[in-house]
């Protein structure tokens, strides 16, 4: 009797752990799909891992030789003791305007999974998760000691690879003296830039440029483009050039500007840093 309760006792032990162990299986499968469908469906392939305070990504296939000076230095001033370093903000990159509840719920659950997918196999967080949809919103929040986040900035810009055109190759050969092959060079933008007033003069829009540059530079993007607009003054399009951005009038039209009418077209090269 005793052998066979303990034959009994050893096969339902057998039995839960069999049982346990396909619960595992089916959990990691269910896992793994989620994940896969979390990826697929709701973000952009991310090729390689970045750090934004000193990004080191594949350097894009026109960031020849160019020289140092297109990439004015994003800390100039930054010894004032009223600028904003990187140790000061918290990025947070977000589905841009108008994306409904639905799909913003989706997007968290889907960083949600792979988060806990990242845990649970020990691999390190993919620092840059760009939503589908070809379009991104980058906010800013203040770490102020003491005191909750405070968001003071958002930045709206493209997070996919644009194609280029004629116009964009001859301004990138005109200014850059490179020769790339037509309509070779991949293009990404800036659609626009707000930073709260309490906040402005403190460098986080220069710090923005940095993060926003990184992250096309994630998308092997080659070429950054935007619109200034300040009235005519001068004084924005001033601010773009001493962070490496150039003026750009063949490219007036195709950015929907002709004539001026919405600002100064400027292209700048990804910025890479080693």
């Amino acid at each position: 009797a005793t052998a066979t309760n303990h034959h009994t006792t050893t096969d339902k032990y057998n039995h839960t752990t069999a049982s346990f162990a396909t619960m595992a299986l089916q959990t990691s499968l269910v896992l793994s799909l989620a994940l896969w469908c979390s990826w697929a469906s709701l973000f952009s392939a991310v090729p390689t891992a970045l750090a934004f305070v000193a990004p080191s990504c594949p350097k894009p296939k026109f960031s020849y030789t160019l020289q140092s000076q297109l990439f004015a230095s994003i800390d100039n001033g930054a010894e004032t003791s009223n600028y904003l370093s990187h140790s000061d903000i918290e990025w947070r990159l977000r589905p841009p305007e108008g994306t409904s509840r639905l799909d913003r719920w989706k997007i968290k659950l889907g960083a949600n999974i792979v988060r806990l997918d990242s845990k649970l196999k020990g691999k390190e967080l993919p620092p840059v998760l760009c939503p589908r949809g070809g379009r991104a919103l980058l906010e800013a929040y203040y770490k102020q000691p003491g005191q909750r986040k405070k968001k003071i900035a958002r930045f709206g810009f493209t997070a996919a690879r644009g194609p280029s055109s004629p116009e964009i190759d001859t301004t990138i050969r005109d200014i850059y003296k490179i020769n790339p092959p037509p309509l070779v060079a991949t293009i990404a933008a800036i659609i626009y830039m707000f930073v709260e007033p309490d906040y402005r003069s403190r460098n986080v829009g220069a710090l923005a440029l940095e993060v926003i540059s990184a992250i096309q530079s994630v998308q092997t993007v080659d070429f950054t483009v935007l619109v200034a607009d300040d009235n005519g003054s001068g004084g924005l399009v001033r601010w773009y050039e001493e962070h490496g951005y150039s003026k750009a009038p063949l490219m007036q039209n195709i950015l929907g500007s002709p004539d001026k009418q919405n600002g100064i077209a400027m292209i700048a090269p990804v910025r890479i840093e080693a």
